[in-house]
């Protein structure tokens, strides 16, 4: 995502969520559900509605992710959305469950994700404190855009929590497609064509509004933004392949796969970011937020080990 220059972001933004959003999801489903459209039509039109409606509440959210970044900073911008995202985007799909598993099964999972926030917690004191060290000034002197970037930054973590609720809210349409012989692994896909369906809309949408506010349409028909749009498109086939593989790992996990599986992902994806970081020199020069941050992803593989038993106790 730091590559697509000479293209404006409008035009990166557009190709990533028209190809990660669409093309993708619902090719592979066509390959993989050869009866995709029934499985979807399996849900009720009220739940196939709210599932479409939540996967559109994650695509205003990565909006305001955008927004947050600029009034915040990325470390607490991020801290807070992966956060919210996790605990929310885990628990709420456990509590809304017809039957719970065992007492020691739930309190295994709440500490699991607890543990995972306190994680992340401590990785977003690193960066902030990273970056006073850097800048030399608090992120409050940021005046008045500091409150609205924590609104911003809060609504994203919780519509990137609406993202793993709706796809949970559509995986009766992934049985469906097991009802017709698909493997629960590849019938995962389909409440992702679902979900996917509304972030895209409103991703597009909004990409599309600042190709006009800027002119920027001819960017399509130029040679020399090529590499941008190659960029683009490997960005699209590397984040949907991540969310496939989350939703097939979740299915194999069982009936919780949704709520073990949510947390863990996020957990582990920002040990990987954080591993990506210390390789490019991010955290060079910063001894104490360096230490802090690598505290932080201690605990957030902690978080994955006790994930990974509660699962284990659920089986």
């Amino acid at each position: 995502m730091k590559k697509f220059h000479p293209l404006s972001w409008g035009s990166f933004w557009l190709v990533f969520s028209l190809i990660g959003m669409l093309v993708l999801p619902v090719s592979t489903a066509l390959i993989l559900v050869p009866s995709v459209n029934k499985a979807v039509f399996s849900l009720p039109p009220g739940t196939l509605i709210l599932s479409v409606f939540m996967g559109a509440c994650w695509g205003v959210g990565s909006v305001m992710f955008g927004k947050a970044v600029n009034y915040v900073g990325l470390s607490l911008t991020y801290g807070i959305s992966m956060g919210l995202g996790a605990v929310v985007g885990s628990l709420m799909p456990l509590f809304v469950m017809e039957k719970l598993p065992g007492m020691v099964a739930v309190l295994t999972i709440i500490t699991g994700t607890l543990v995972m926030a306190f994680g992340v917690v401590l990785i977003s004191c690193a960066g902030m404190l990273r970056d006073k060290e850097s800048e030399g000034k608090e992120i409050k002197e940021m005046k008045g855009k500091f409150k609205t970037g924590l609104i911003f930054a809060i609504l994203n973590g919780l519509f990137t929590a609406l993202l793993n609720i709706g796809y949970a809210k559509a995986m009766p349409s992934a049985q469906a497609a097991i009802e017709m012989g698909v493997l629960p692994r590849n019938a995962s896909i389909v409440p992702w064509v679902i979900v996917l369906f509304g972030g895209m809309a409103v991703n597009v949408a909004y990409a599309v509004y600042l190709l006009i506010k800027k002119g920027a349409c001819r960017e399509f028909i130029q040679k020399k933004n090529l590499p941008g749009f190659a960029w683009a498109l490997a960005t699209a086939v590397m984040w949907f392949a991540a969310l496939m593989l989350y939703g097939q790992g979740a299915a194999l996990m069982g009936k919780y796969g949704t709520v073990v599986g949510w947390t863990m992902f996020l957990a582990l994806s920002l040990v990987v970011s954080n591993i990506w970081g210390l390789k490019s020199g991010e955290w060079t020069g910063f001894r104490k937020p360096r230490l802090i941050m690598m505290a932080g992803n201690g605990i957030l593989l902690l978080s994955w080990l006790i994930l990974g038993f509660a699962n284990y106790l659920i089986e």
